[in-house]
Order: structure tokens, then sequence, then C-alpha cells
């Protein structure tokens, strides 16, 4: 299975994957050097901001401690509930 979006590097151990949807874009890795490596290659050719640790992807929350990374869509119920007036 091919997905166009997500595209993944690996060697010795270091991974890096880069998710793409639109305009959104999210890099994530298990090795900070490697991370950096990816986001020199990536603006050299494109204009890629470092928005710093992800809050939100996608309509996701994302929050994280050193032993758990939690998702929701928090905000995403919270609108529904808001413009269905409850």
């Amino acid at each position: 299975m091919n997905d166009h979006s997500l595209f993944v590097n690996s060697s010795e151990g270091s991974f890096a994957t880069l998710l793409v949807y639109m305009d959104d874009k999210i890099l994530v890795g298990n090795d900070k050097e490697e991370i950096d490596r990816v986001k020199q290659a990536l603006n050299k050719t494109f204009k890629f901001n470092d928005l710093g640790d992800v809050r939100y992807f996608l309509g996701l929350e994302v929050a994280r401690s050193k032993q758990v990374i939690m998702m929701n869509q928090r905000k995403h119920a919270l609108e529904l509930l808001r413009n269905a007036r409850l």
C-alpha cells in the first residue's frame, strides 16, 4: 500500500516521519539530530516553518508528558455541541 502524503526516513535505529495534508505538515521521529537533518534538507527546497511541539494537527489536540502522548478531539466536540446549541 502506498500513501503519497506519508514519508519515512530511517537509518541505524533513527527515524523521521513526515506527514503532509494540504498545507499542514508534521515531522516526528525518535532522534532530534535526524529530525534536524530532515528539516535542513526540506528547507533547501520548500518553505518549512518550525512551529515547535505540536499542539493541534488536523483537528486533533495533542498533549504529552514524559510517559505518554494523548490525542483528543475535545475542541471539535465542543464546536459540535455549540453548533447544535446544546
